[in-house]
């Protein structure tokens, strides 16, 4: 990892910390988006039942969902205030790319095999989601920020 691309404050937070971006709240999201159904679903009152059948016809998928956030849920809570936390914490987050890559390759297994259940019919949400998975998969592959986020030494000292 060459550190001289970034150089910028721009890059870093007041801590002296690298400062997570756009793209990684967006994957995080993606990868989170069962969490995220199913808090706007208790919410939502009485549609909770409605709304989460919606999205998760069978119960089965929306634990599997679960499962796979469970790392991006956690790599927000700890995005930007790593240096708050025990050192624990911050082994986990050195190991973040890995398994943020992870989770992803389980989310695309997970997708495949619901074509395989539907016989690779063709549908636009299917496709622009399992479109979205790869694309995130190669961009945790080939990112210099992802690898700049994940590698540079934690500041604990405050400023």
């Amino acid at each position: 990892m060459k550190t001289m691309l970034y150089q910028s404050p721009y890059f870093f937070d007041k801590h002296g910390n690298a400062k997570p971006y756009f793209l990684f709240w967006l994957s995080c999201i993606f990868l989170a988006r069962a969490w995220i159904v199913f808090v706007i679903a208790g919410v939502s009152g009485e549609q909770s039942q409605k709304l989460l059948s919606l999205f998760y016809p069978d119960s089965e998928t929306l634990y599997i969902g679960f499962a796979i956030g469970f790392p991006a849920v956690v790599f927000m809570l700890l995005a930007g205030n790593v240096h708050c936390y025990p050192v624990l914490f911050e082994q986990i987050w050195r190991r973040g790319r890995g398994i943020l890559i992870l989770a992803f390759c389980a989310d695309l297994i997970v997708q495949m095999d619901h074509l395989i259940i539907v016989d690779w019919r063709f549908h636009w949400s299917r496709a622009s989601m399992l479109l979205i998975a790869l694309w995130m998969v190669i961009y945790c592959f080939k990112s210099r920020r992802i690898q700049f986020l994940f590698g540079t030494p934690i500041s604990r000292e405050f400023k």
